[in-house]
């Protein structure tokens, strides 16, 4: 018997009403964290709460050399001067960490993530409640409520979308290390893409459509790591192999992963077995079972989307335009002659 799979046990603003309780509320919300985050971006701070997350998960590990290894990515993305996402510590906070980086413990960043904390509740917390994204979702789940409308599993709705996060001519999407970048859509990728996963994915303006929708159900993840390992499928280096193999299992397969993908123990198990002496085709399985999920789950729901109709009408404006400058040309052309 298929087991569906889906993003969320229920509906997603079920809980919306108790995040105006307190900031623990929201932090222990998934849709919470998306819906806070996303307020956050809009005020230029959303590094707060990625840091806070990371620490989150810094705090489960469970080997040195992984602790190591994160405690470093945390440092230099987060806490160094002129880290890339530097979050605002005092002088002190930041010179402990500095000096203990070389030798990591669980409890490293605590007093870095307190403040942080401390900062959200007090200043970020009480405006994001008075924020159109709070208040906005807030409506959107007293009227299901009031007309016993429910959205849960697959169907979850776009929580982003009602944040008014839109697909413009002007796309935006994040790479395969998530940084975000703008796209421009170009002459040669205006055209619709299709109406298949496969040819949707293999144009740029696709994927970051196909992705922001996803990312409206909370499961981009999927899309991300099957990227990833098309990415993977192309490195030569045997030594190079084995350290994405591992970064790919660490970011998507184990357990509680940051961005865990939905597979079976079975093919859990098989990645993790192999990840000593990794092949090109080590995440094959996997991503096949994520590109089937894909298909039959979410890309229906995606060409009935406000996303895939953006994509649409960008590109028929885009087509639009050529036919004009073409038809300008041969006007000219007729006149010179």
């Amino acid at each position: 018997m298929a087991i569906k799979l889906c993003c969320f046990p229920k509906d997603p603003l079920e809980d919306v009403d108790t995040w105006g309780e307190s900031v623990d509320k929201v932090l222990g919300s998934k849709a919470g964290q998306i819906a806070f985050r996303e307020f956050l971006k809009s005020e230029y701070s959303e590094e707060n709460i990625l840091f806070w997350l990371a620490c989150e998960e810094y705090k489960k590990i469970k080997n040195t050399p992984e602790m190591i290894s994160s405690a470093n990515r945390i440092y230099s993305e987060f806490v160094e001067t002129e880290a890339p996402k530097q979050i605002n510590i005092d002088c002190g906070t930041r010179e402990k960490i500095t000096n203990n980086i070389s030798q990591p413990t669980l409890t490293s960043f605590d007093a870095a993530q307190k403040l942080i904390y401390s900062l959200m509740a007090r200043d970020c917390y009480p405006r994001f409640l008075k924020s159109d994204v709070y208040q906005g979702l807030l409506r959107r789940a007293d009227s299901r409520a009031a007309s016993g409308q429910y959205c849960t599993g697959a169907t979850c709705s776009h929580i982003i979308d009602l944040i008014q996060i839109r697909m413009d001519v002007s796309c935006k999407t994040s790479h395969v290390d998530h940084q975000e970048t703008k796209i421009i859509w170009s002459t040669n990728e205006t055209h619709l893409s299709g109406e298949s996963l496969k040819a949707v994915l293999s144009r740029k303006c696709g994927r970051v459509a196909f992705r922001d929708f996803l990312k409206s159900e909370f499961c981009e993840e999927n899309l991300d790591f099957w990227l990833t390992c098309e990415e993977f499928k192309t490195i030569d280096s045997p030594g190079q192999l084995t350290w994405r193999a591992r970064s790919i299992y660490e970011e998507f397969i184990r357990t509680e992963s940051p961005k865990e993908i939905n597979v079976d123990f079975y093919t859990r198990d098989a990645i993790a077995q192999n990840l000593q002496q990794p092949s090109p085709s080590c995440f094959a399985v996997a991503q096949k079972k994520i590109y089937s999920l894909m298909e039959n789950d979410a890309f229906p729901r995606f060409i009935q989307s406000e996303y895939y109709k953006d994509m649409f009408d960008a590109a028929s404006v885009q087509r639009n335009i050529r036919k004009h400058r073409k038809a300008f040309r041969s006007k000219s052309n007729e006149n010179l002659v």
